[in-house]
């Protein structure tokens, strides 16, 4: 009587179990079908140039992209740390977004360049944040 009266709990944690487990995996599923197929494929450039007085960054969205745009920050690193100096940005109804700005960078100076790129693909976007430094 004891063993079959085990058996049957067994039986009953099995199959919980495996329904949870069931429930988990359909989840996941959900989960991962809300994004899009080439997520966190967007690339990023960004750049300065001492002799032009310029910095400039671009979005390149994945193939399907209809829009993006682009966010440029720049900072400039002074003794407790580093404070916004200026900021841009530009959008596109195309794959890639550039944004090229006019600024006279101070000689000895460092500066931080943080850029924002997204790109529209398949009904949602896809955002990237990178960081570009640079000393004159």
């Amino acid at each position: 009587m004891k063993t079959q009266m085990h058996t049957t709990h067994h039986r009953l944690i099995a199959l919980a179990m495996a329904i949870a487990m069931a429930l988990t995996l359909s989840v996941s599923a959900l989960a991962s079908a809300n994004e899009p197929y080439n997520v966190d494929t967007t690339k990023l450039a960004g750049s300065f140039s001492s002799s032009a007085q310029t910095y400039s960054a671009t979005v390149s969205g994945p193939m399907g992209a209809t829009k993006t745009k682009i966010e440029l920050t720049l900072y400039e690193k002074g003794l407790l740390g580093y404070k916004e100096v200026d900021s841009a940005s530009a959008s596109a109804n195309s794959r890639t977004c550039s944004k090229t700005v006019s600024y006279a960078f101070k000689d000895g100076k460092s500066y931080k360049l943080t850029v924002t790129g997204s790109a529209y693909v398949d009904g949602q976007w896809d955002t990237v944040t990178k960081n570009f430094t640079a000393s004159f």
